[in-house]
């Protein structure tokens, strides 16, 4: 009886860690996932970043961006107190 019951707590033992090896490979699995995305994230913005400095069409249409943003930034609040107060 002593036989049986320490070979089934052997196997439960092996399960677990089976278990535990394979919900810390997950984990590990996630975490990196996770750094590639960030990593994608940083080439994308220092490709752009690169890209919007130079010579060309898509430079000119950085700088129209960033001036449409400015305006917008400036002109939304006279509007709001406008559209609110008068």
């Amino acid at each position: 009886m002593d036989g049986g019951f320490m070979m089934a707590r052997e196997d439960e033992a092996k399960r677990q860690a089976a278990v535990r090896e394979a919900a810390m490979a997950s984990i590990r699995r996630k975490d990196m996932a996770q750094m590639a995305g960030g990593h994608a994230v940083m080439a994308g913005l220092l490709g752009f970043g690169e890209a919007a400095e130079g010579k060309g069409l898509f430079p000119k249409i950085v700088h129209g961006a960033k001036l449409f943003c400015i305006a917008f930034a400036f002109l939304t609040p006279n509007y709001l107190v406008w559209h609110v107060l008068l």
